[in-house]
């Protein structure tokens, strides 16, 4: 478990707040969009399933977090798959779902999404619930390239300094 420092934590946490608001507001267009084809079911189907399956978009990304540098990994350190996307994000699109009952679905909807929020801001270890549930991790950085060189250099230089020049 990687803990961070406090102000990159903060930018963590904002990137992951921002990229989830962003995919709200494709989910919220999805919508509306059926509505003016007038096809209000279907639109909203698409909504929900987008908001549930965002992250198992190639690469671990949704567009939120493609716009904020950050991508979802599986247990095995590979990008997030559908099933692991639909299964983390139950309980934003429990929110999206409850946000769809008129006069108090807003306020139910807020409350589960603050219930998640709440619990990543609170955990050392920067999982939500939905994380929890199948064992996904976001992850900052391109995935892959550029991440993986750096630790392998890190490694490598890690070893040259324990390694003893006595003979």
């Amino acid at each position: 478990m990687e803990i961070r420092e406090p102000s990159d934590r903060f930018s963590y946490l904002f990137d992951r707040f921002l990229a989830k608001f962003v995919d709200y507001l494709l989910a919220l267009s999805l919508e509306h969009a059926g509505f003016l084809l007038g096809s209000s079911w279907l639109a909203w189907l698409a909504a929900t399933a987008y908001i549930l399956v965002a992250d198992g978009l190639p690469g671990g990304k949704s567009l939120g977090k493609r716009l904020s540098g950050l991508w979802v990994s599986g247990r095995s350190g590979d990008p997030c798959s559908f099933y692991e996307s639909t299964i983390r994000n139950i309980p934003l699109g429990l929110a999206y779902i409850l946000s769809q009952i008129p006069w108090i679905g807003w306020a139910l909807g807020l409350l589960v999404a603050s219930v998640e929020g709440l619990i990543l801001a609170g955990m050392p270890s920067d999982r939500r619930f939905g994380d929890d549930l199948v064992g996904t991790m976001v992850r900052k950085g391109a995935f892959g390239g550029i991440e993986r060189r750096q630790d392998k250099a890190a490694e490598v230089t890690r070893a040259e300094t324990t390694e003893s020049t006595t003979p």
